[in-house]
This record gives structure tokens, sequence and C-alpha cells, in this order.
């Protein structure tokens, strides 16, 4: 991955939020059902003993040396407190249904350090019962110890006392573990997605992987699955969508700057990415900024302009190429001034050839001199070669891609395929932008910013 700037981390974590937000969410409501429901609590209780001096020796004549021999003793005494004797006779006063192995891992024989105490911890799920058998022990451990050294210099210090809370499990301690390990492991999902995400995200990305410029970011229209909710432009002008294609069309301007661009051609690499919306929105738009413009509809396997304006498509384009119908008399005038719709007209078995012919060339160059843009809808160009082929007779393509969907080596697929036929590709529309997302809102707000400044 390359070097991400500070700001890139902010559109990435935004862009995947729910990600991490549920993947930290689960690692907390998990760990706390495992930590509060299905884990036994574990109680502890401890009991102390001393290893004191000899029975024949008085308080005054302990020496140094005694306490070194004691403190040698202190360790000798901890295997006696482990051991199968002592853990026996603890199971049998007490009528326990445990083995040696069993009690011996509740139990924990530790020597306080340069000291001649020996503490003995007892863990159970059970309170009573640990505090049971770490008595029990200690009282055992003490007659045994009597009984095979034949000496009696071990004293109880602290007896055992029934534990009030448990030791574990430890709940929000579990639970601040879970978070922080869930928030790490959906940072690192995050950045692996965003690592294999081949698609295109951003401008950068139209720049870095296809070497052109994006004219337009347009943002996701709701239910846009409905037909009326595609010509946006003129039923909302004030909506962020219509500001978008507006924006489109300035940028569009500028290219006229040094060449008159009046003939475009709209396509996208693959099926679905909004071409046809974007046709009809812009065409829509720049006959609100007062041009003459003429929407035709060469998309002959799947028309769908005319459906955006809720008109018949029973003549159109095939009936001027297959029948020599003037245009002029079956196109259709728009409610928006200055915009006229010529619809497809069926689809015909021979789309290709049509767009290739010379009728179509013919047809291009009579139109353009009626009309100060005539925006071209046609099919994917990564799909058929209609667009490639018309985009020899016109004056400029734009790519229409689905932001965060549309393939990297597709985009790039369906540009080399226009460079071929030296296309004059003017850019891309980044179409699609789900301007609610935490990412894409950033990054749109931020780009328009830009644009504005």
């Amino acid at each position: 991955m390359e070097k991400l700037e500070l700001r890139e981390f902010i559109y990435i974590f935004l862009k995947r939020k729910w990600i991490i937000i549920l993947i930290t969410t689960l690692a907390i409501l998990i760990s706390g059902l495992i930590s509060y429901f299905l884990i036994e609590p574990e109680y502890q209780t401890f009991t102390t003993l001393m290893v004191g001096k000899l029975k024949d020796y008085d308080t005054k004549d302990i020496e140094y040396q005694d306490i070194l021999i004691n403190q040698k003793l202190v360790t000798t005494y901890g295997e006696i407190a482990k051991s199968r004797l002592v853990s026996r006779e603890v199971i049998n006063n007490l009528n326990l249904n445990m083995t040696y192995e069993e009690i011996k891992k509740k139990v924990e024989v530790s020597l306080v350090k340069d000291t001649e105490i020996i503490k003995i911890n007892v863990i159970d799920t059970n309170p009573l019962l640990a505090t049971k058998i770490a008595n029990e022990i200690a009282k055992v451990f003490k007659k045994s110890v009597t009984k095979i050294i034949q000496i009696e210099n071990i004293q109880i210090i602290d007896k055992a006392l029934i534990p009030s809370s448990p030791i574990s499990p430890k709940p929000f301690l579990n639970i601040s573990i879970s978070a922080v390990l869930g928030i790490m492991i959906s940072i690192l999902i995050v950045f692996l997605l965003e690592y294999f995400d081949n698609t295109l995200k951003n401008p950068e990305d139209v720049e870095k992987y296809l070497n052109i410029s994006t004219l337009g970011m347009i943002p996701l229209i709701e239910n846009e699955c409905r037909e009326d909710k595609k010509i946006l432009v003129y039923e909302n002008p004030k909506s962020p969508v219509s500001e978008a294609y507006r924006t489109l069309r300035t940028n569009i301007k500028f290219l006229n700057i040094d060449k008159d661009v009046k003939v475009i051609v709209i396509t996208s690499p693959s099926p679905g990415e909004g071409k046809s919306t974007t046709a009809v929105n812009l065409a829509i738009t720049m006959a609100q900024n007062g041009k003459k413009v003429l929407l035709i509809d060469s998309d002959l396997r799947k028309p769908t302009v005319h459906k955006h304006f809720k008109i018949s498509n029973d003549k159109g384009l095939i009936s001027c190429l297959l029948e020599d119908i003037d245009y002029e008399s079956i196109i259709y005038t728009t409610a928006i001034n200055g915009l006229n719709v010529l619809t497809s007209g069926g689809v015909p078995p021979n789309p290709a050839e049509l767009m290739d012919s010379k009728k179509m060339r013919g047809f291009i160059n009579s139109v353009k001199k009626d009309y100060e843009l005539v925006i071209i809808d046609t099919p994917p160009v990564g799909m058929v070669t209609d667009a490639s082929v018309l985009s020899t007779v016109t004056d400029g393509v734009l790519l229409v891609v689905e932001t965060g969907e549309t393939i990297i080596k597709v985009s790039q697929s369906a540009k080399n395929l226009l460079d071929k036929v030296k296309a004059n590709i003017l850019g891309v529309v980044l179409n699609k932008i789900p301007t609610k997302e935490g990412y894409y809102k950033y990054y749109y707000n931020n780009y328009y910013y830009q644009e504005k400044d």
C-alpha cells in the first residue's frame, strides 16, 4: 500500500466505519455474554503458615543460623504441602468427590521470599468449599510435618476466610480487552479491504489509473430505479444532484475554450453505471443554460431515454437511418425550453452496422448544424463497439463510472478501446456517489468546496 496522508486515513475510516463499529460491538457483546453468563465465577482464599523456632529452643537462644535453617526448610515444607499424602487426607476428611489431580489444580503453595512463611492459595467455584480446603490443608500439613520430620515448628498465622467476591471472571477487564482487540482487528480488516479494493472511488483514482480528469461528481439519487427520479435536474433544480450537473456543465464549457465541442458521446465501461441518467440530466442542464440541445438515444440494444421522458419509442433514430424519415418530423419537444429528444425508435437486428454506416455519419453532420449541442447516449463501450465507432465522428466522449463499483481494470480496458480509435476523451463523470456515507460526504463536500474556490 502506498504512503497515505492523514486525510486519506480519515476517508478510509469514514467509508468503512460500520465495519469498525460492528466488529467492536460484537466483540464487546460476546465478551460480556461469556463473562457474565458462560464462565462460572471462581473464588480465591488463602491461609498462611510460618516455620517457627524448634521446640527445644528458648526464644532468646534463636540465632541467625536458626533462621537460615528454617528458611531452607520452607522449601521442603512447600513440597510436602502439595504432596499426594496431604491431598488424599484432605479429600478423605472433607468427603470430597475429586481426585488428587483435581485438587492439585485448585491449590497453589507459594513461599514468601526471604521469609519463613508459606502461603496456601485455593481457588474454587464454591467459596465455602475453597475455604474448607485451605484450612484443612493447613491442618493436615502441620500434622504431617510433625509426623514426617518429628519436629513441631509449624504455626498457622492466618486461617482462610470465606471470600466475598470472585477473582474471575473480570467482566470490565475482559470487555475492555475485547473492545481494544475488536478495534485493532476491524482496523486491520478495513485496511485489507482498502488494499484489495480494485474500484474507482475518487478523482485521485481516476487520475492515477486512467490519466484522465474528473469533470463531475454526481451524488447517488435515492430510489434511482424509479424512472421519475431520473430527471431530477428538472424536477428539483435546487437539489445537490442538480448542482452537481451544473458543475459538470461548467467544466465542459471550459473545454470549449480551445476547441468547439458540439457533439458529445456519453458511455460507460459496463451496464448500470448511470450513463443514460447522466446524458438526460446533462442535456436538461445545458438547455436550461440557454443552449439549443438535441439528446439522441443511440443505445439500440437497451434504449431508455424515452422512459425518462415518458414518451413513445415507435419512431426514432432507426427510422431516420433505415426509412430516410426526416428527424425533425419525429423529434420530441420537451417541456424544457431548448431541449429536443430523438429516441432510438426500437431495437434493430444490426445495431453495430448502423452505427458504423455512412448514413449515421451523415446524420450526425446534419444535426450538429441545427443544434448548438448534441448529446448521444450510447451502449457501454466495454460491451459493444457502438460507442467507439461513434467517438470517431463526434467531438468528444464522456466516460461515466460508478463510484466504488467500477473495477479499475474494466475502466482501463474501456479507455484503451477509445484510445485505439483516437477518441477525444473529455473526462470522467464519477456517478452515484453515496454522499450520506461519511467517507463520500466528506470527500464530496471537499471536492465542491475546491471547485467553488
